[in-house]
């Protein structure tokens, strides 16, 4: 048995253990990836899966769960939505008949039409060589008194009745459908409201304060120059989540009345799998250890397993400067963090991203992509297909940020696709207005949907959850991140309650809202956020009251010693 043990720490040491030169490439800190970091990260995000399952798990199924709940708790208002449902239905299938009767006749009148001209000119040309030409003007005279005596007859004015008849009918069915539509908002917000209630607010809202942490671990267990990437998979895992979602909620996978109550159950798996690995086979947070408790030598034990290196005595003194700054033990307040001239500005720029991060529109693509597809003229049959093709887009291009993250720096990714979106909105909002007009603009309104996803996935989505872990020391992050997370769901149920009255209100128009918020987002960003890229928490903290921080070297004991005053 010993020597089992020993061959599989080889293996082990072999697939983790970094080169000298890489363990030194950063004052005796290593920065790579190793086997222990890696499973680590992959644990902890499963949180974020169910995250993103349950953003996306209620797209498809949504119908189906709106009757459901509609039918056992509201049985009066169901029986009533679906006699409008049907009523509806005969509706539209008599304007569907009307409209092609009317192409029909419109068709049938013009051959007519054609058919007599040419009667009469034939009738006119005989008459003109029996008669001669003089008496071609006579014949004409006579036609048009016969002409004046048929619309003196009533004909033209029974024609005009017709016509405001015909309008009054349209004005009827356009009051009739406001109506029918205005019940059925009513009625899915009554069902979202109390699914949310009575399945959601355990698994989901729990779900989602669990996630709200893992940013924080993440950039706590990592290297400075992993922050980044480790940063950006805690939103991949959130995407794929929604991608997996997407694709059970499939009508032919478990989007059906008999299955979907069974896919909402799904994060069960993961949630008991991720917990109990966390528990059992990964620490504390190597700094929440050190500078929260105290405890030195816990530390150093995580940190020598997740480094895959005995020698973490550079991270230790790190940690233990950064514990030194800090004022107290004390966490810091949420009243500190708004009071603090130190804390301020790091704050209101975390919020600043959390609220653009939900108000670009993101979740009004997401939660409401099915109606935007249908609007956009493709087949009930193939929505489905359509939303799992964003899912797919925003995994894959979330996959490429999370080696340009630590590459490129935090602030390149957030600006230059801000500034894609706001192009790409002015496109979709003249696109939307033109899509009457042919099928050729419902597409093309598609694939700026699609562009605007890809944006998202690079910047506003991984970034704001990786830059407040990055800008607050220990004492001061815990409360930030609650702040920026409240703020963050607020405005992610603010869109989520108003988006469709915006839509119905702005019709087209409404994606100018979002540019509107992008574009004052961006001007913010320039002016006021810093690039974290490699950076640790005093220099950036020393950005914002504009003042040098305090660098250090590591001397020959392997301490680190201030070579700058602050």
């Amino acid at each position: 048995m010993a020597r089992d043990d020993d061959a599989n720490n080889e293996v082990y040491h072999n697939l983790t253990e970094q080169s000298p030169q890489a363990n030194n490439s950063s004052g005796g800190i290593n920065q790579k990836w190793t086997l222990y970091l890696i499973l680590c990260t992959l644990t902890v995000c499963t949180a974020s899966f169910i995250f993103g399952f349950n953003i996306g798990v209620t797209n498809l199924p949504t119908p189906l769960i709106k009757a459901f709940f509609a039918r056992n708790y509201f049985p009066d208002f169901y029986n009533k939505s679906i006699s409008f449902e049907q009523y509806d239905s005969q509706l539209k299938d008599v304007n569907r008949q009307e409209k092609n009767y009317l192409e029909n006749r419109k068709i049938l009148d013009e051959a007519q039409n054609e058919t007599v001209k040419k009667e009469a000119s034939d009738f006119l040309e005989n008459l003109s060589k029996e008669l001669g030409v003089s008496d071609v003007n006579s014949i004409g005279e006579k036609l048009s008194e016969i002409k004046g005596k048929l619309n003196e007859s009533g004909l033209e004015a029974k024609r005009e009745e017709y016509v405001k008849g015909k309008e009054k009918v349209e004005s009827f069915n356009t009051l009739l459908w406001t109506v029918t539509t205005a019940l059925f908002v009513v009625g899915g917000m009554v069902g979202a409201f109390t699914s949310k209630y009575v399945c959601d607010y355990f698994g989901r809202k729990k779900g989602g304060m669990s996630c709200g942490l893992i940013p924080t671990y993440l950039s706590e267990i990592s290297p400075a120059k992993l922050r980044g990437a480790t940063g950006v998979c805690h939103q991949l895992c959130l995407t794929i989540g929604i991608l997996i979602a997407q694709t059970l909620g499939f009508r032919q996978i478990m989007g059906t009345s008999e299955l979907w109550h069974f896919l909402l159950a799904l994060p069960l798996v993961p949630c008991l799998i991720g917990t109990l690995s966390l528990l059992l086979f990964f620490p504390e947070s190597p700094r929440a250890l050190l500078i929260n408790n105290r405890d030195e030598e816990s530390a150093r034990q995580a940190l020598k397993r997740l480094r895959n290196s005995n020698d973490v005595s550079v991270e230790i003194e790190e940690m233990n400067n950064e514990a030194k700054e800090t004022k107290s033990e004390e966490s810091t307040s949420l009243k500190e963090l708004f009071t603090s001239a130190e804390l301020r500005w790091p704050l209101l720029t975390g919020l600043l991203l959390q609220l653009a991060q939900q108000l670009c529109g993101i979740n009004a693509i997401f939660f409401y992509s099915e109606g935007i597809f249908r609007r956009a003229s493709i087949l009930d049959e193939h929505i489905q297909y359509a939303v799992f093709l964003t899912g797919l887009i925003n995994v894959i291009t979330t996959i490429i940020c999370v080696p340009l993250i630590d590459r490129l720096g935090r602030k390149p990714l957030l600006v230059y696709p801000m500034i894609v979106i706001i192009l790409d909105f002015i496109l979709l909002t003249v696109f939307l207005a033109l899509q009457s007009r042919g099928p050729i603009y419902s597409y093309l309104s598609i694939v700026c949907i699609i562009v605007f996803i890809m944006c998202f996935a690079i910047g506003l989505g991984p970034i704001p959850f990786v830059y407040v872990a990055e800008c607050f020391r220990q004492d001061a992050r815990s409360a930030a991140l609650a702040i920026c997370m409240f703020t963050n769901w607020v405005a992610n149920l603010v869109l989520t309650l108003t988006f469709p009255y915006l839509a119905e209100l702005l019709t087209n128009y409404v994606f100018l809202i979002f540019t509107a918020i992008v574009g004052l987002t961006v001007v913010v960003i320039f002016k006021k956020v810093p690039e974290t890229k490699g950076r640790n928490v005093e220099e950036i903290m020393a950005h914002f009251q504009g003042r040098k921080a305090p660098k250090y070297t590591p001397d020959e004991s392997g301490k680190l010693i201030g070579n700058s005053k602050v």
